[in-house]
């Protein structure tokens, strides 16, 4: 049985990536763009790699982690190739220093540091903006919480609105709908800093 749930970005990581790319998840969410990461939605009624297999079917883009311990994943390989048979957009971040060939070396692809993730998590913003969210026929937006825990969606801001404000502050702000409290989030990563 299939999944019925349309995820737009699928997620291919080691589990020792799983801090990073829940993060990652995290953001995509609150900018509209629902992505897979297979811990997060089990399925039940089928295993594993029919599971994966259906919901990549589905996405539109793969992110796939290509770090010291993905690059050792036979997952990670197979929902590569899976995505590559699919033709859907593979978006490789590549860890600096991991030797990698295979279907995505000749592709564009986003170099991580892992003293820096940000960067990456910038990368991938703009990589989605671009190629799922631009598409969509759904306006974006971004889910803001206030410190009183009200959640409203704001307009996401333009690119060029955040290439502004990282030559600037890094910061953006907005107030509550509801009770009129600053809600201040980063122009990088598109996080709430509270």
């Amino acid at each position: 049985m299939k999944n019925t749930f349309k995820f737009k970005v699928f997620l291919s990581h080691a589990e020792e990536d799983y801090q990073l790319v829940y993060r990652i998840c995290s953001i995509l969410g609150r900018i509209k763009a629902d992505s897979y990461m297979h811990e997060l939605y089990p399925d039940y009624r089928q295993d594993l790699p029919t599971g994966i297999r259906d919901v990549l079917r589905d996405c539109v883009m793969c992110v796939s982690f290509l770090t010291a311990q993905g690059i050792n994943s036979q997952w990670v390989q197979q929902e590569l190739g899976i995505a590559y048979a699919f033709d859907k957009i593979i978006v490789p971040v590549r860890e600096v220093g991991v030797d990698y060939k295979g279907f995505v070396y000749m592709r564009r692809r986003i170099p991580y540091q892992p003293a820096n993730p940000d960067s990456i998590i910038h990368s991938i913003i703009y990589a989605v903006r671009t190629h799922v969210i631009s598409h969509d026929a759904v306006p974006s937006g971004i889910a803001l919480t206030c410190a009183n825990r009200h959640q409203h969606d704001y307009a996401l801001p333009s690119g060029y609105q955040v290439n502004d404000a990282i030559k600037a502050n890094n910061i953006f702000s907005h107030k509550c709908q509801t009770c009129g409290a600053e809600i201040r989030f980063s122009a990088i990563t598109l996080e709430e800093i509270p």
